[in-house]
């Protein structure tokens, strides 16, 4: 619900529903999210502001509207139970604030301040420029861009490096510049003789105001995104991610020349287990196996599941450019077979007396460019290399173009 105006509101719920109602025809945009206001707030000038709360990090966040919006009326709108946390707010940095449900003449001071022009003295006054804010702003989408966002802006501002450290690392004599007390608590340290100006200290206390808002958003979006690209049971890549990720890898590896190889495995006789212990047990042998080849693969590798007890992982060495000739994915190999072995001494808590030792897995790998140089053209070639270990025994995985079964046993 979001319309044109000088009066900015940001409220969800029923509270947002209410009070967009009662301003009815009044020029207004209403939001819902801090960080959409917070956009809005860096990037034009509003007649009036009005925030409702109480909510995390409330004050810091009517202060850093308040910095942006120096010549803004601001107010603030909460329930009876929050007017003790808001109270304290009046004066500075708020203008007035009012319980809701609005009466009358609540109603009537908002219209009036929304009448009010709109400051044309900059979004800002004597703080930042408003660029910087926005772009801090938008940041805020990715959590590492945010953080690498403020490393370049601040370094420019106060003359010197900067850099981020965990906080208790920080040591006796450092000063922050920043502290940024998310899920993992950092400072933002000179790595030098700061300049301090008007304009740092501005900007630094800008920033200060608004980190826990956008550090929520950007954990929140952070969240959202894993979410779409992982399997909800298995905590592993989903199927399409891992073939987006494979083709951007194949594309670098063209340019690149690095080795890629992949593995396409799956559980011997996964369906005999479904039946006889039950689709509980069935789930938890995906997530351990899941567990385990993340375990065993590198940072860099991809480990996805791509349908019912399919998994597929993918090995990449940026670092290791292929020689012309050479040929078996002998790392990629080590690490499935490990993995093999692993699962067949695993002692999964829910198949009872056959908990350990019972189940295998059967795995085939193809490599880039040789078996394929595209992610269909690959998963194929592990495909018919899996289904020759299926074929010649189980519980072994084989390589694209091999004699023999390997790691048998």
């Amino acid at each position: 619900m979001t319309t044109g105006g000088d009066l900015l509101l940001l409220a969800d719920g029923h509270v947002g529903e209410d009070l967009h109602r009662l301003l009815g025809d009044t020029p207004h945009t209403a939001l819902a999210e801090p960080y959409d206001a917070m956009d809005e707030l860096g990037r034009r000038s509003w007649s009036a502001v009005v925030l409702a709360g109480p909510r995390p990090e409330f004050a810091g966040l009517c202060r850093a509207a308040r910095r942006l919006q120096a010549g803004a009326r601001l107010f603030a709108v909460c329930p009876p139970t929050g007017e003790a946390e808001v109270r304290h707010l009046l004066g500075s940095p708020l203008d007035n604030y009012f319980i809701h449900p609005l009466g009358v003449r609540d109603i009537a001071e908002l219209r009036l301040a929304a009448d009010v022009p709109a400051p044309q003295q900059g979004v800002n006054g004597a703080a930042a420029p408003a660029r910087q804010l926005a772009e801090l702003i938008d940041a805020a989408q990715d959590l590492q861009e945010m953080y690498s966002h403020l490393v370049r802006v601040v370094g420019a501002l106060v003359g010197c490096p900067v850099t981020w450290v965990p906080s208790d690392r920080a040591g006796a004599g450092a000063r922050p510049l920043l502290l940024a007390a998310g899920k993992m608590p950092r400072v933002l340290v000179p790595l030098g003789v700061p300049r301090r100006s008007r304009t740092a200290d501005a900007y630094l206390a800008f920033a200060q105001e608004c980190l826990p808002s956008l550090l929520t958003v950007a954990e929140r979006t952070r969240g959202l995104h894993l979410l779409s690209i992982t399997d909800h049971l298995t905590g592993a890549f989903n199927r399409r991610y891992f073939y987006d990720a494979t083709d951007r890898i194949l594309l670098r590896a063209q340019a690149e020349g690095f080795r890629v190889t992949c593995l396409l495995y799956d559980i011997d006789d996964f369906k005999r287990y479904n039946d006889t212990y039950g689709h509980a047990a069935g789930d938890e042998i995906l997530r351990d196996t899941a567990r385990m080849m993340r375990q065993i693969t590198r940072a860099q590798d991809i480990v996805a599941r791509i349908g019912g007890d399919e998994f597929a992982v993918l090995f990449w060495d940026a670092d290791k450019p292929r020689s012309p000739n050479s040929r078996p994915p002998e790392t990629a190999y080590a690490l499935a077979d490990r993995f093999r072995q692993a699962v067949h001494r695993h002692a999964f808590r829910s198949l009872g007396p056959e908990a350990r030792g019972s189940l295998t897995i059967s795995g085939g790998l193809a490599s880039y460019p040789w078996d394929g140089k595209s992610v269909r053209e690959l998963l194929s070639r592990a495909d018919f290399a899996l289904r020759q270990a299926k074929e010649s025994g189980k519980n072994s995985i084989r390589i694209v173009g091999a004699s023999e079964l390997n790691g048998k046993g």
